[in-house]
């Protein structure tokens, strides 16, 4: 995994952090899948994408099988773009009739660089990784495929046994939820609720953020807060009582916080601008 210093330099370098993003994904549905998408999503609209690819890898082997090159396309007008198969409404990138996504265990990634980088068969890195999600539909975690990515949750599409009708959708806290597709508009995770703890129990916020933290739970008490940086290395480790947190010894780049209140425990992504 890569260090810090080198995934500010590669931000700065395309002017924006943490710039673009996957949003949602919804990699299996009734037959031949012939309407799988990936949604990447931007901060700004109509962002250029020139100097990034997309990498979808394959867990059987833990390398890739498709890469597509994003220079020459833009976002649209609200920050989205779609990449799937030909019959996807308003597909972007088209790969082809039907099953372009693996089901899973699998990885979707999106790196600086361009599709001549990651020809078929290249092994799982982190290096130049802008964005990652890795996934399954009730399979076993594929271990190489988190520890290669900096990802500590492997989501699941089939999580409430709807894997042909629901997609994985960005929850806004760090996390993927399993709902019904929300194609190039806004993602629709439920709200928590104080007994729903699949990675909907804490939120922290802002993210991006700088210079402190809010970490949000439902039950009162003390919460352990342990963060880590991309190469696993352990930065903070803290108990707080009050939402705000201070977080500015963190130098920019990409985090691991692991929250944990009396018996549960969650894992965000957090980045530091």
């Amino acid at each position: 995994m890569k260090k810090i210093t080198l995934i500010a330099s590669l931000f700065a370098a395309t002017s924006s952090f943490a710039q673009l993003i996957i949003n949602e994904v919804d990699a299996d549905q009734t037959g031949t899948d012939t309407t799988e998408f990936l949604e990447l999503k931007s901060d700004t609209p109509n962002f250029a994408m020139d100097g990034y690819v997309v990498v979808l890898f394959n867990g059987s082997n833990d390398t890739s099988y498709t890469a597509v090159d994003l220079t020459g396309f833009s976002t649209d007008a609200n920050g989205f773009f779609i990449i799937g198969s030909d019959a996807t409404p308003g597909v972007d990138i088209a790969l082809g009739p039907d099953n372009t996504i693996q089901n899973g265990a699998d990885a979707i990634a999106i790196y600086t660089g361009t599709a001549a980088d990651f020809p078929n068969g290249t092994p799982v890195t982190s290096t130049n990784l802008v964005d990652a999600i890795v996934y399954g539909t009730s399979d076993d975690d594929d271990p190489e495929l988190l520890a290669g990515l900096g990802e500590t949750v492997q989501y699941d599409e089939n999580l409430n046994g709807q894997k042909d009708i629901e997609s994985l959708q960005l929850d806004g806290n760090g996390s993927f939820c399993t709902a019904a597709p929300t194609l190039r508009a806004t993602n629709s995770c439920p709200t928590a609720g104080v007994n729903d703890f699949n990675n909907k129990q804490f939120t922290i916020s802002p993210n991006p953020a700088q210079g402190f933290l809010n970490i949000t739970s439902p039950l009162a008490g003390e919460k352990k807060v342990v963060i880590y940086d991309v190469l696993g290395k352990q930065v903070m480790n803290a108990t707080v009582t009050a939402e705000r947190m201070n977080i500015n010894q963190l130098n920019s780049g990409v985090y691991i916080v692991q929250i944990t209140q009396g018996t549960i425990s969650e894992t965000k992504k957090l980045v530091v601008k």
